[in-house]
């Protein structure tokens, strides 16, 4: 705020009396607003409120018929109550949602600073002066000497006739409310990771523990072909290819349980733990099976992506901006005041004290300032349209996460009932051929074949499963719920992001 004359020629005010005091600013403000509401009459100027104009369509292109809202806990479906205890301890402990919730602190913090400036400041102020000419020339040429001591109250205040203070006050709760939507994002994204990791790690340990039962399979193998072998019943290349597929089967074990470990240490992280305890993170037997997610509307969808909620708030502090940016070329009108007690001594005589008032005010319009006011309409207004293209490319992208979460969730169960089904055959076939190589009907070729066959098939068909699970938590993740369960309820801004009107 400009600094105020402390006597205004307008208002110079010594020896009226406080009503004076009051006629003479009032009428002041009255000629200001006066000036004010002549040049916004005559600017015809207005700043144009943009909103994103995507088309949105009635229903996925990949989806079924079924239009109900998906589950808002949705990890909870798959019925894991180890995964539901991790996604818990990860929405209490994890960094990531503590470091966005103080960015929310701090947005509201400005959006308090924002919104003071439509109110009257109020301050203290108190002084003292002691000047002394002691015994010297100055003395004996009259020169007095003074003290002087008083304290007063100040009050100050920025008339908001353009609007000016109002639209930064808006950006500011906008950009408070985009803060907020950024921590729902977070607590999306964690608890999405949780999953994922989750499930990779039973994948990893499923997969382990199938070929080590294929491994052992083989091995066995391997002992009988050697037996034979020196019986004279097998040849060499029959020994040499029994090595292979066992060598094979534990080469494969390795880079498993390296999978399964990492996904420990990120669970650990996510949960706020260190990976150094990541042994505890244990998955429990129950047998996880991919829910069928419900993915609702597009409509809705928008209403409930944090990312989406975000971007919309951030339109909304653009045209804000843009309104307090288009304020700059109006008149600004100041208000000052202060009231208080002065007392004073003349070599040594004390004159008493008294009350003084002063009033002031300060009228400012920009004349020529090389452009920069321009330039700070052209910032805004270039902001404005960058929010609006990010907050349609976000809705296009979140539609766009959908659909694909749609199609690789659909294809990849086909592939899951063939393989399950494949599974089966093959499990049949290798008994068959054991049967008959115990009895002699086959060599041991045909046996390693369906050995090696069954090992393919089983561990395509525990990798089916497993993306099966992860393509279902990308679906969750990508219709943006969740979030909503972890919400204070004390925060008034919970039910506005979750009831905002759909887009036109």
């Amino acid at each position: 705020m400009p600094r105020l004359p402390t006597l205004h020629p307008l208002t110079r005010l010594a020896g009226k009396t406080p009503l004076q005091h009051a006629e003479r600013l009032v009428g002041v403000v009255v000629g200001a607003a006066l000036v004010v509401s002549i040049a916004l009459t005559f600017s015809g100027c207005s700043t144009e409120i943009v909103k994103p104009s995507v088309p949105v369509a009635a229903r996925f292109a990949a989806s079924t018929a079924s239009e109900m809202e998906p589950e808002v806990a949705w990890w909870e479906t798959f019925n894991d109550p180890v995964l539901a205890d991790l996604v818990r301890r990860a929405m209490r402990e994890n960094r990531d949602i503590k470091i966005a919730a103080e960015r929310v602190r701090t947005a509201r913090a400005g959006e308090t600073i924002s919104r003071s400036w439509l109110f009257p400041s109020v301050g203290m102020s108190a002084f003292g002066s002691d000047h002394s000419t002691g015994y010297s020339t100055a003395k004996k040429q009259g020169y007095p000497d003074a003290e002087a001591v008083g304290a007063g109250l100040d009050v100050s205040w920025e008339l908001d006739l353009s609007g000016r203070l109002r639209a930064g006050a808006a950006a500011a709760d906008a950009e408070a409310l985009a803060a907020e939507d950024g921590v729902r994002g977070v607590r999306l994204l964690v608890m999405s990771d949780v999953a994922s990791n989750y499930f990779t790690l039973v994948g990893a340990l499923r997969q382990v523990e199938t070929l080590r039962a294929i491994s052992t399979a083989q091995d066995e193998t391997l002992r009988l072909v050697n037996a034979r072998h020196r019986a004279g019943l097998a040849t060499s290349f029959d020994v040499e290819r029994a090595q292979t597929d066992a060598a094979s089967a534990h080469a494969q074990i390795p880079p498993l349980e390296t999978l399964a470990a990492v996904a420990r240490h990120r669970i650990a992280v996510l949960i706020g733990d260190q990976a150094f305890n990541a042994a505890s993170i244990q998955p429990s037997h129950v047998n996880v099976v991919a829910p069928e997610a419900r993915q609702g509307q597009p409509a809705t969808l928008l209403q409930r992506r944090p990312d989406v909620l975000a971007l919309l708030a951030q339109v909304d502090a653009a045209n804000a901006r843009r309104q307090q940016a288009a304020a700059e070329w109006f008149p600004r009108l100041f208000l000052g005041a202060s009231y208080g007690r002065q007392g004073l001594e003349l070599n040594g005589l004390n004159l008493g004290t008294a009350s003084f008032t002063n009033v002031a005010s300060l009228l400012t319009m920009p004349i020529f300032n090389a452009g920069r006011t321009r330039a700070i309409n052209e910032v805004a207004e270039s902001g404005q349209r960058e929010a609006l293209l990010r907050a349609e490319d976000g809705i296009v992208r979140a539609l766009e996460d959908v659909e694909n979460a749609l199609v690789t969730q659909a294809q990849e169960r086909h592939r899951a009932q063939s393989l399950q089904s494949a599974t089966e055959s093959a499990e049949a076939a290798l008994s068959h051929a054991q049967s008959l190589y115990d009895r002699g009907q086959i060599d041991l070729l045909p046996l390693l074949d369906a050995q090696r066959a069954r090992l393919a098939v089983r561990l395509s068909a525990n990798d089916s499963n497993t993306r099966l699970l992860l393509d279902s938590v990308q679906l969750y993740k990508a219709l943006g719920g969740g979030w909503q369960v972890f919400e204070q309820p004390a925060n008034p801004t919970a039910a506005t992001a979750a009831d905002r009107p759909p887009l036109s």
